[in-house]
């Protein structure tokens, strides 16, 4: 099945999905606890995510076949890094969260 993914860096095609992803699933998080309003909060986090695309290296999983399929992602932020997985993808027997973390390991390695 790992053949079936793989690893590659972010596209600018990729950043509607990455908003969108990650704006949604950090509003709905249990431990978000902000008392911002939410169109408050979101404008403050599009800022952050848009500084993190232009600073840091994006990992994107996505299929072999179709790279423009993503599965996930993972970004260094701040002294620990953030991924997410796409819930149909989240059980799969291949670890795409690992696979992530380390490429990202990986590239800072490489720095």
């Amino acid at each position: 099945m790992q053949q079936h993914i793989k690893i590659r860096d972010h596209i600018q095609d990729d950043h509607n999905f990455l908003f969108a992803t990650y704006l949604q699933n950090n509003w709905y998080d249990k431990t978000n606890t902000t008392t911002l309003k939410k169109d408050t909060w979101m404008s403050l986090q599009h800022k952050r995510l848009e500084k993190v695309l232009d600073t840091q290296k994006i990992k994107i999983a996505c299929l072999t076949t179709d790279p423009d399929i993503i599965l996930g992602y993972a970004f260094q932020d701040g002294s620990k890094p953030f991924s997410y997985i796409k819930l149909a993808w989240r059980n799969n027997p291949v670890n795409i969260k690992e696979m992530l973390l380390k490429s990202l390991e990986e590239n800072n390695e490489q720095r």
